[in-house]
């Protein structure tokens, strides 16, 4: 594959490799969702029923200080390395519950955005309110925007809003105009008075992560509260002058998928060790064969397994990778980041998979509301119906590139 001449190299950033310091923050992050797993398990239910997650877990999550992980160090966030800790911390939660890992990821990862935006606006979301939290509604179902004297005004209604309802800030994309005139997506900074939350999630997986509707009338929207597109896409967002660790400056849209994927790994792991805990203490039947002993399980078990196990172990090669490479002031060439692309969704696809193998030797026990196993083939289809992890999506444009062809994708 030829180089990406696009883009050439970004200023290093500071600190060098990620210290001893930031890896015992991560240990102790992991252990406490660890901990949470159990909690998490008993509550699961009760999400699915709200709909959305419990106040309960959303304030365990912030008083872990999991909303902290990629917050710029400014205002007391841990501006951890990217990657690490959306597999790391998932992969603990989802074993509990796929609702809760999901929103706990993607809201995370809303203050690295929030930390590409202009210092004004970082200190409008966090400098009175260091716990301050956002979400995203990116794509409009309609939206109208208005010029406005120092910024926009902002018509429209967005969906998929995820934790929306513990909000005290959204990112919501507007449609813009480039001076050629052709179209730009915009990404603008929202404060929860400024739209309304509609209630529209009646979905059959991730049903507690609130990902409702939300609308806006008219907001006015300061120009330091609106970064495009595509500056974001080549990790030049204002923010990365200030906040002066690579993360900041990291090509946004071939990796932010990490966000969505991970929770996937601790549903799968969830599911996996729900069905061995089960079948292992299970009895024989009246036919004196125990499931544990039928070689087809044996089997599906250790296939599921090693499905669980390269994905995991993908996503760590590639985070650990991308890290090095902004760290030394390297832009992520064209070909790794279509090949991260490409690995994300392969390893939400194999996390689906294997799920469905357990669901399948999980047998009419499978189907039971009580068995978690049925809220983790509902969750994990539903991770992999989320267009960023869609494998035809993801996996073309590497193709494209390695036969010679041109990319013209917007989020590389």
């Amino acid at each position: 594959m030829a180089a990406d001449s696009k883009h050439a190299a970004i200023p290093p950033a500071t600190g060098g490799e990620s210290t001893a310091a930031e890896a015992a923050i991560l240990a102790r992050l992991v252990a406490a969702a660890r901990e949470l797993v159990p909690v998490l398990s008993e509550r699961a239910a009760r999400c699915e029923e709200l709909r959305r997650l419990p106040d309960e877990t959303f304030h365990d999550f912030r008083a872990a200080g999991f909303f902290r992980i990629f917050q710029p160090a400014r205002y007391g966030g841990y501006e951890l390395d990217y990657g690490f800790p959306q597999i790391e911390i998932a992969r603990e939660i989802g074993r509990g519950c796929g609702s809760s890992a999901w929103v706990l990821t993607v809201m995370a990862c809303h203050s690295w955005i929030v930390g590409m935006f202009p210092e004004r606006a970082q200190d409008e979301v966090w400098g009175e309110t260091p716990d301050a939290v956002a979400v995203t509604a990116t794509f409009p179902e309609q939206a109208r925007v208005e010029s406005a004297d120092g910024g926009i005004k902002l018509w429209g209604r967005w969906k998929f809003s995820s934790g929306v309802d513990h909000a005290d800030w959204a990112l919501i994309g507007a449609p813009g105009k480039r001076a050629d005139g052709g179209f730009e997506l915009l990404w603008t900074l929202v404060p929860r008075r400024d739209f309304e939350i509609i209630d529209t999630w009646f979905a059959g997986g991730l049903r507690g992560t609130g990902s409702k509707d939300v609308a806006m009338d008219g907001a006015f929207i300061p120009d330091h509260r609106i970064v495009t597109h595509s500056l974001l896409a080549q990790g030049q967002g204002p923010g990365g002058a200030i906040n002066r660790k690579h993360i900041y400056r990291l090509q946004m849209f071939s990796i932010y998928p990490y966000n969505i994927c991970a929770p996937a790994l601790g549903i799968a792991r969830g599911a996996l060790e729900g069905y061995t805990a089960r079948v292992s203490k299970q009895g024989p039947n009246a036919f004196g064969a125990r499931s544990a002993e039928v070689e087809t399980n044996q089997l599906k078990v250790s296939e599921a397994a090693v499905m669980i196990d390269a994905a995991e172990t993908l996503l760590r090669r590639n985070a650990r990778e991308l890290n090095e490479l902004a760290r030394a002031g390297i832009a992520l060439p064209l070909e790794n980041r279509v090949r991260y692309r490409r690995d994300l969704a392969y390893a939400a696809q194999q996390c689906m998979r294997a799920v469905d193998l357990i669901h399948y030797i999980g047998g009419a026990h499978a189907l039971f509301e009580t068995n978690p196993i049925q809220r983790a083939f509902r969750d994990v289809h539903a991770v992999n119906a989320q267009i960023g992890l869609r494998w035809d999506i993801g996996a073309l444009p590497y193709g494209r590139l390695a036969l010679g062809l041109e990319l013209h994708d917007p989020f590389l």
